[in-house]
């Protein structure tokens, strides 16, 4: 046994490793909502596009012809009806997407910020800060 050493056993306290629940409902609740939210700005987006004259490849703004194959599928056939009757549903689908990657890409900078406010911190038990030493600069 070491001089500076003691025989009691040091309680050593649990490590929390995972994501907290909250935040785990919260990215559940995210997940289910922006789609439908992009979806909706994307109805909303594609004839604005349209009638500002942006160029639109042709075959995204027609109907959707659904293959024989899949129409024996009985169940799925209201389905299949509603698509053939949506003008455009291509390059709505298309601005939906890139409208989710727009809004996922500044939900991950907010929640980047969250995590870096309410986090654990940057530095363990065991760490050291770095030196902030504030160099003046030569003069002769």
């Amino acid at each position: 046994m070491g001089k500076y050493t003691s025989m009691a056993k040091k309680k050593e306290t649990p490590r929390i490793t995972g994501v907290n629940p909250i935040m785990k409902g919260l990215g559940c609740f995210i997940f289910l909502l922006v789609p439908p939210i992009s979806y909706a700005i994307a109805m909303l987006l594609v004839p604005i596009v349209v009638g500002a004259g942006f160029p639109l490849p042709p075959s995204w703004l027609g109907y959707i012809k659904v293959h024989p194959i899949l129409r024996s599928l009985e169940g799925l056939n209201p389905l299949y009806n509603w698509i053939e009757t949506q003008a455009g549903l291509v390059a709505v689908f298309v601005f939906a997407l890139g409208i989710m990657l727009v809004i996922g890409g500044i939900m991950a900078i907010f929640f980047g910020y969250l995590y870096k406010f309410f986090g654990p911190s940057e530095y363990g038990p065991h760490d050291v800060p770095p030196i902030r030493v504030k160099v003046k600069r030569y003069k002769r």
